[in-house]
């Protein structure tokens, strides 16, 4: 689950209603442009826009950050949150939302407790929900529309024909050059199928095996007592270190530059592997990387020019490339941008040594004619797209999800084959649906792109096709149904794990109301649902507490879009002033050839590193501490028998236990 941000307005959701007739108010007409309304705040402060509104509209608006951090939160009539925003610190904050019944919705902004300035206020689009697909869709695009905005493009293939294409935004900003059905862009890990299907070209000229160790192609790697086949690698399953996520321990940041063989480098200094392969599915761009040198050793040709001849052409995809190093220049392509701090954008580098793990630039066009191939497989064959679309089973039986480059799954009730891509900036969705062959394509070169979109867009127009989604049960007929007692029983410190992540999250009671807590974030409203769960709709998050027979609460499940976590409770010390000084010092991690040194200041941990940011640590359970970056997720200090602190690992889901001996 990604942490939630909110800050609870100085009033409550009823006294805002009440307040309306003092805030800007906006009809129920439709239209672009609806209202505008400059405001300041103060630390902690909020100011509410309330708008009156028909049932079933949508509303797309945009708060501009001027000089302060906000958070935006959406309140229906009857004072129940509907949506809640805080992504970015400065520039514009966008929200949307539909209308289940008439009346007045309040939109409440407010600042950070240790930020004020000014915002703008504004309404873009306040019109009926559009019951048209293509109209709909328009709306939904609706964030990233603006020749003041970086863009996207989304097309949509219907029994095997390409059907619509619809863009918005800018595809560069700097030439004012807009987003066309022909722009082409980076793809990120959408790749990966891409480079599963050219190592089956290759086995089926007799050229490799998937099942072979690869070390037969690339023997400098080590041996880790067990053979590891260029299957697992395309499977996410062999037990190597996640390369990205491993350098940013190392103090590299996404756009920073080193070759692909340092893919080799990164498993030759891995110690151990971090789970004996074919046992444990862990999302890991180590190996595909390693997959592109293969394919290098085997056919003697570069990566790019071995995926154009025998992947990207024979398919009919003469606007696809493989872009091989940083700053390589691809005509006619999408400019990455992310929000920049002070409010516009910024243009970014793409992640280096990507080949093989990601680098394809396409076009909708070319990703269509991808699509098509699984349904008449003109290269690869049958066995090919057979062995894309089988999903890897681990050696406990359980099945990954996933298969070669491709995540397995269903959509109301229809397989769907699908992936998503993420570069620095670029964004990138592929799903297809085989029993409809029909599919939906987004890319963009917006950072904050929703590529939660994808399977919304295919349910807009193939819903006729596909089992409706389970309705929710209402939150307001369960409101109140968690005893005062149960809420005191639930609340304390608490760890979320997931994939060898954890997040701290604090569950507190405050006149009756239960608040959800992350830490370096203000606290939110949780509505109990039953005596065990608490809710918050805003962010699609429920937490589900277990009693155990003796009536304690020591474990539960967290679920947020489809993510399951489990929590558990933290075993939390006070530490004194000495319990701190026994973990500060520095640390060399030989793995990294890389220094970092702990520090007690303010009373509390703060981690340095060389030309990084000071992190300070909160502590999570016992000797383990999280920083507020993904990349120190966690930091797991380690004793001798004595008790003496000997070193600590780092861990961040996909790379775990890097170790920093104490020096």
């Amino acid at each position: 689950m990604i942490p939630m941000r909110s800050t609870a307005a100085c009033v409550s959701p009823i006294l805002l209603i009440a307040l309306a007739a003092a805030c800007t108010g906006l009809d129920s007409g439709a239209g672009r442009q609806a209202g505008s309304t400059a405001g300041s705040l103060v630390p902690g402060g909020s100011e509410t826009h309330a708008l009156d509104l028909d049932a079933g509209m949508f509303v797309h608006g945009e708060v501009d950050q001027q000089s302060v951090d906000v958070t935006v939160t959406v309140t229906d009539p009857s004072g129940g949150t509907v949506r809640e925003v805080d992504g970015r610190t400065r520039g514009l904050e966008s929200f949307n939302f539909e209308t289940e019944a008439a009346g007045t919705y309040v939109v409440t902004v407010a600042a950070d407790d240790d930020d004020a300035g000014e915002y703008e206020f504004r309404v873009i689009r306040s019109e009926p929900v559009a019951t048209d697909p293509v109209e709909r869709l328009d709306q939904l695009m609706s964030p990233w529309d603006g020749d003041d905005r970086a863009g996207a493009i989304a097309a949509v293939v219907d029994n095997g024909e390409l059907v619509h294409v619809h863009t918005v935004g800018m595809a560069n900003l700097s030439h004012g050059v807009p987003w066309q059905r022909g722009t082409i862009s980076n793809i990120g890990s959408v790749s990966k199928q891409f480079t599963a299907m050219g190592l089956l070209v290759l086995e089926g000229r007799g050229e490799i095996s998937l099942d072979d160790d690869i070390r037969e192609y690339i023997p400098e790697l080590p041996d880790f007592g067990e053979p590891i086949t260029p299957r697992q690698l395309l499977n996410h399953t062999s037990g190597y270190r996640e390369i990205y996520n491993l350098m940013r321990i190392d103090g590299l940041g996404g756009e920073d530059t080193f070759t692909r063989e340092h893919a080799i480098t990164v498993v030759q200094r891995q110690p151990e592997l971090q789970n004996r392969p074919h046992t444990e599915w862990n999302y890991n761009n180590t190996g595909f990387i390693l997959l592109s040198l293969l394919v290098e050793r085997v056919t003697g040709q570069s990566f790019a020019d071995y995926m154009r001849e025998s992947v990207f052409e024979p398919v009919g995809m003469p606007d696809t490339r493989m872009k091989m190093v940083q700053g390589e220049l691809i005509p006619g392509s999408a400019q990455g941008y992310t929000p920049a701090e002070g409010g516009g954008y910024r243009t970014t580098r793409d992640l280096p040594a990507s080949a093989g793990a990601g680098g394809v630039y396409t076009t909708v066009d070319d990703l269509h004619r991808w699509l098509l191939n699984f349904r008449d497989p003109a290269l690869g064959g049958s066995e090919a797209i057979e062995a894309m679309t089988t999903t890897a089973v681990l050696e406990s039986g359980d099945s990954t999800g996933y298969g070669l480059g491709l995540a397995l799954g269903e959509l109301g009730g229809r397989t769907l084959y699908s992936h998503t891509g993420g570069d620095v900036s670029h964004r990138a969705y592929l799903g297809y649906l085989p029993e409809l062959e029909s599919g939906v394509i987004l890319m963009s070169n917006h950072a904050a792109f929703d590529l939660g979109l994808g399977p919304r867009v295919a349910r807009l127009f193939f819903g006729d096709e596909l089992e409706p989604e389970a309705e929710e049960p209402v939150a307001a007929e369960a409101e109140g149904t968690m005893s005062d007692e149960r809420k005191q029983a639930i609340a304390g410190d608490w760890v979320l794990e997931t994939q060898g992540l954890t997040i701290p999250m604090t569950v507190s009671v405050d006149d009756g109301e239960v608040y959800i807590e992350f830490t370096g974030q203000d606290r939110t409203a949780a509505q109990a649902t039953s005596d065990s769960t608490v809710t918050i709709a805003a962010a699609d998050a429920n937490f589900t507490f277990r009693t155990e027979p003796d009536g304690s609460v020591t474990s539960g499940v967290a679920t947020q879009g489809g993510i399951e976590l489990t929590m558990r409770r933290a075993e939390m010390a006070t530490l004194t002033a000495a319990d701190l000084q026994a973990y500060a010092g520095r640390y060399f991690s030989e793995e990294l050839e890389a220094t970092m040194h702990i520090a007690v200041e303010n009373g509390g941990l703060v981690l340095h590193q060389l030309g990084q940011t000071p992190q300070p640590l909160s502590p999570v359970s016992g000797d383990s501490f999280s920083a507020e970056v993904f990349h120190l997720n966690e930091v797991a200090f380690e004793r001798a028998a004595n008790g003496r602190v000997t070193g600590f690992t780092v861990s961040n889901g996909r790379t775990r236990g890097v170790l920093f001996a104490k020096m």
